[in-house]
């Protein structure tokens, strides 16, 4: 039998289990509903136009499929390193360490854009609403990359109970907004056909997608702190499915108010316009919604920020935990958080809020350099994340073969099937055909790519040892003293029809 013990399994320890399903509900907002539809929507009308709703409807079909699939392995694993151990314990330890290794790469990404993004939303803000001489938008990037320290230091409750308040309070204004603009019927009046992926352009809808998945990327989030939650193979699953439900539901409702908001006539308004929603409230209600708006995007954006961060230091917590990182990396405050993660995000978010302020990728587009790079890390960031779908729903078959039950369960291969699709399908948007001039944020993937081979092949030709024996956090104690064989054959109770 080969050595599953796992080092330093007794050297860092995460806060207590005490946190509940509503808190995972919160982690789960990683998903940032309220900003993902100010700014990110833009970049699906871009492609989609006026058929943004159905480029949506795909997404949220493959998020539901890919919520459940999520949803099965949390029921089995639950450890900080959530996707990472995920796929080491069904893709086996070379897919699941190089899995981890990707996947944080792209939360390191995300969450510097994050500080960029914020950074110029904020400017803005300032620049519009309090006075015409804003700070630069790197002082606001160094103001939120300090309170994401601060809050994630203190404790994870603390976080996420920040993100429930900010994303509870924040969409109110939005869905008034959407409720004003049907009600009005929009530009042009209404228009069903906007959800329909026949009616439009079908190589826009589906170019639309690979931005649409963006809008539900960190819905797993929650599975970050199953370590740290009661009963984390109840509360878990139950948080990442009602999360993406409930957000699909008010995602297709904003971006239908704002499909038929804009219209046909209006949409470059939309794609191009950074505060496309503070456009629609001046036009259908009056410019004291847009400012409402406009700062509630900034407290969602904060919110979901908290929650990538806190996905990200974990992530980073149990890679070195487990020896693959330096080990200083898996240190914890006595609060029971990972401080050494937090540090960690901290710096790259710093190099990365540098490389906003320094960039010079607007200027062809003649847009703002630091909007342009954060577009573009959310692209490279969008890209790996979207890989890593693939590795799960492809791992999924297995699981799903390992639940056993034979010819009963076809309807769950056949929910892993969507959830395989709709990341292929963001892949066939962007790149078939292969961009003439591809963004640099796809170089940007490519290179986290290579990264994770070289840094996989590393560990496996030094550390052969460490990695077979890693990710045992995620399992429960009375496992590991089964051989792997029977540890693949468990079937918890929760997942017995």
């Amino acid at each position: 039998m080969e050595d599953r013990s796992s080092p330093s399994t007794s050297e860092a320890t995460l806060g207590e289990g005490s946190l509940s399903t509503i808190h995972a509900v919160g982690q789960s907002l990683a998903v940032g509903p309220i900003f993902s539809v100010g700014l990110l929507s833009g970049l699906v009308a871009g492609f989609a136009g006026v058929s943004t709703p159905a480029s949506v409807l795909l997404a949220t079909i493959g998020a539901l499929a890919l919520a459940y699939l999520v949803s099965l392995y949390a029921r089995r694993f639950a450890g900080a390193g959530a996707i990472y151990e995920y796929l080491f314990h069904t893709g086996g330890s070379v897919v699941g360490v190089f899995s981890g290794g990707l996947y944080f790469i792209g939360m390191l990404l995300i969450q510097g854009s994050f500080a960029i993004g914020w950074g110029f939303l904020a400017n803005g803000f300032w620049a519009e609403h309090i006075s015409s001489s804003p700070p630069a938008f790197w002082v606001f990037g160094v103001i939120y990359l300090a309170v994401i320290a601060l809050m994630n230091y203190f404790g994870v409750k603390l976080a996420v109970r920040g993100v429930l308040v900010l994303a509870a309070v924040s969409c109110i204004p939005l869905i008034l907004l959407a409720v004003v603009i049907i009600a009005k019927g929009g530009a042009e009046g209404q228009s069903l056909s906007a959800f329909s992926p026949f009616a439009g352009d079908s190589s826009g809808i589906l170019n639309g997608v690979l931005f649409a998945v963006t809008l539900f990327i960190g819905f797993e989030a929650a599975a970050s702190i199953a370590e740290e939650t009661k009963e984390p193979r109840r509360s878990i699953p139950l948080a990442v499915i009602s999360t993406v439900a409930i957000v699909a539901v008010f995602y297709l409702l904003m971006t239908y108010a704002m499909s038929i908001g804009f219209g046909a006539e209006g949409i470059e308004g939309w794609a191009g316009s950074p505060s496309p929603l503070g456009s629609l409230a001046e036009t259908y209600v009056g410019n004291w919604l847009a400012t409402i708006i406009g700062l509630v995007i900034l407290f969602d954006m904060l919110s979901a920020g908290l929650a990538f961060s806190v996905t990200g230091c974990r992530g980073v917590f149990a890679l070195a935990r487990d020896g693959f990182l330096p080990r200083p990396l898996a240190s914890t405050s006595r609060w029971g958080t990972p401080v050494g993660g937090v540090v960690a995000m901290s710096v790259v978010g710093a190099a990365v809020l540098i490389w906003g302020a320094t960039n010079h990728l607007g200027d062809k587009v003649e847009l703002p350099n630091s909007y342009q790079a954060f577009t573009v890390l959310v692209g490279a960031g969008s890209f790996i994340v979207e890989a890593i779908y693939v590795l799960l729903a492809l791992a999924g078959l297995r699981l799903v073969y390992q639940l056993g039950n034979g010819a009963r369960d076809w309807w769950r291969y056949f929910i892993v099937l969507i959830a395989l699709a709709l990341p292929l399908l963001a892949f066939k948007g962007a790149l078939d055909p292969w961009p003439k001039s591809p963004e640099i944020g796809i170089y940007i993937a490519f290179g986290a790519l290579a990264l994770a081979v070289v840094w996989v092949i590393a560990l496996m030709v030094t550390r052969p040892e460490v990695v077979r024996g890693a990710a045992q956090h995620a399992v429960a104690e009375h496992e590991l003293t089964m051989g792997p064989e029977s540890v693949e054959q468990l079937d918890p109770p929760a997942l017995r029809p």
